[in-house]
């Protein structure tokens, strides 16, 4: 039995929201972060069929019993995430980023197990990337409470606190409000960490580019690092 959970959003809002998220970073990127919460609506999937053609499994990492699946159509978009548990049923949660253009490709899903377990999915967008997280609570796979941006493209997991249940990482560019665009895309960057729950514990020093953080794609940071993020 195929039990489905489809968390959607508003056709129309998604876009609305899409193109006042890019008209905001077009006149300043230091609000690079989490987004909005995107509220969902109901819906429903019996096959996890994407709207136009039929998903592809782009990605599979088995976390803590159960296999976690990144579907999207041949294009990268309308993705989804399913996970097959140790029981026959199966839990399928629609994307939210790929409600807002994102697209997703084989690499764009990273999961840490953990006391509480979690996986990233990630995608491009004209101007950065973009990521949700989903994690279990209570044995039950959902998603986490909002998404996030990124101005200087990473977005990735790691235990910053050292407490089994892995932060959000974004690596955003350091702009000040009155910086223009082209100055903010070669300003320094920093590594801002945010709890699951989107509460942001603060951020590292300016480096002059992403690959100069520890780890880099997948980078690293030490909860000492941290300062509050300007």
């Amino acid at each position: 039995m195929l039990v489905t959970v489809v968390l959607a959003v508003v056709v129309t809002f998604a876009a609305l929201l899409t193109v006042f998220l890019l008209r905001s970073r077009q006149e300043t990127s230091s609000a690079a972060g989490p987004l909005p919460d995107v509220p969902p609506v109901s819906g429903s999937s019996t096959t996890g069929d994407c709207p136009e053609a039929r998903c592809v499994v782009l990605a599979s990492v088995d976390v803590g019993g159960s296999t976690v699946e990144l579907l999207a159509d041949p294009e990268g978009g309308s993705a989804r995430v399913r996970v097959d548990g140790e029981s026959d049923s199966a839990t399928v949660l629609e994307s939210t980023i790929a409600a807002m253009g994102a697209k997703v490709g084989s690499d764009s899903l990273r999961c840490v197990a953990g006391a509480t377990s979690v996986c990233l999915v990630r995608g491009s967008i004209e101007d950065g990337a973009v990521g949700e997280v989903v994690v279990t609570r209570g044995g039950a796979w959902g998603p986490a409470d909002r998404p996030y941006f990124s101005n200087a493209g990473t977005i990735a997991l790691d235990d910053v606190a050292r407490d089994e249940v892995p932060e959000v990482v974004v690596v955003r560019h350091d702009c000040g409000a009155t910086d223009s665009v082209s100055s903010c895309e070669v300003a320094p960057v920093v590594a801002a960490v945010f709890e699951v729950g989107g509460a942001e514990l603060g951020c590292t020093r300016r480096y002059t580019s992403p690959s100069d953080i520890r780890g880099w794609p997948e980078v690293r940071v030490r909860e000492s690092e941290l300062r509050p993020c300007s």
